[in-house]
């Protein structure tokens, strides 16, 4: 009944942040060592023929032998939390950008976490999940498996170059790209005065972005792009890559999957759909 659902309080990332505070210090130097290894074996440039094509299918009815030449299918991964509580929705949709972005396929799984939030390190507590459902649309619906992947979170926009969107596109082979709306203050990047007057100098309309570049001495690695989506949005997302896809295909792919709002379109879906499908449970199959 709608008055049960009503009582149901969730929210976008904000139980993440609820950390716990005894954590075995081996854990995280195991976890900060996997990610070190790891983020050097990622492929911060374009490996797939659309990328080097830079076209979009054009005909519903294309020869899948010739699929993967051009864009097609697109994803969206996202999780959404029960307030106060370490359980959660977890979504994978998938869209055909052909056909205006129909959905062709859907997964959402109620999950319970069984790691905590530690900064830096929400990849261990939120990716076994989406890898997971990416792994069930490779047995279930192959053709539908995206050829690029949005993903709710940091790519190499991350205290150790190796956030969320990184780790689910190291782990699953798959081109990925990171979109946070809020600035992840590292390597000396800053939500400061100069920042919010550079969005408002540089960032004017609808594909305009500038470069978020380590401010640490000795590093000027590129580690993500402040973004504006639309001519009315003002608020910027923050947007870096994953795995095997460059600069130059992001942006190319980030106009495609912007539609009318600031966030792009498989992760706006995403947010939408696993909050709605929270909102209609009953509060016992919640507890």
């Amino acid at each position: 009944m709608l008055g049960d659902c009503a009582k149901i309080s969730f929210s976008h990332k904000q139980d993440k942040y609820h950390v716990i505070e005894t954590i075995d210090p081996a854990l995280i130097e195991k976890w900060q060592k996997e990610q070190n290894e790891n983020r050097e074996k990622l492929k911060l440039y374009d490996t797939e023929p659309w990328q080097i094509n830079k076209k979009v299918a054009f005909n519903l009815d294309q020869n899948a032998s010739i699929q993967n030449e051009l864009l097609r299918y697109v994803g969206g991964l996202d999780i959404s939390f029960v307030k106060d509580k370490d359980t959660a929705c977890v979504g994978l949709f998938v869209f055909d950008i052909v056909n205006d972005f129909e959905c062709v396929y859907k997964d959402l799984q109620i999950v319970t976490m069984d790691q905590p939030y530690v900064p830096g390190y929400l990849a261990y507590r939120e990716a076994p999940y989406l890898l997971e459902r990416l792994e069930r649309l490779k047995q279930l619906k192959p053709k539908y498996y995206p050829q690029c992947i949005f993903i709710d979170g940091n790519g190499i926009l991350h205290g150790n170059k190796f956030g969320l969107a990184c780790h689910v596109g190291y782990f699953s082979d798959t081109p990925t790209i990171g979109v946070s709306k809020k600035l992840y203050q590292v390597y000396g990047l800053e939500k400061n005065q100069e920042h919010k007057e550079k969005i408002n100098n540089e960032l004017k309309k609808a594909g305009d972005y500038f470069e978020l570049r380590s401010k640490i001495e000795g590093d000027n690695t590129l580690l993500g792009l402040c973004y504006r989506s639309t001519d009315l949005s003002t608020n910027p997302i923050y947007v870096s890559l994953g795995n095997k896809i460059s600069w130059e295909t992001c942006l190319w792919i980030l106009k495609i999957c912007i539609k009318n709002t600031r966030i792009p379109e498989p992760i706006r879906q995403a947010d939408l759909n696993t909050r709605s499908y929270l909102a209609n449970l009953d509060q016992n199959k919640l507890d």
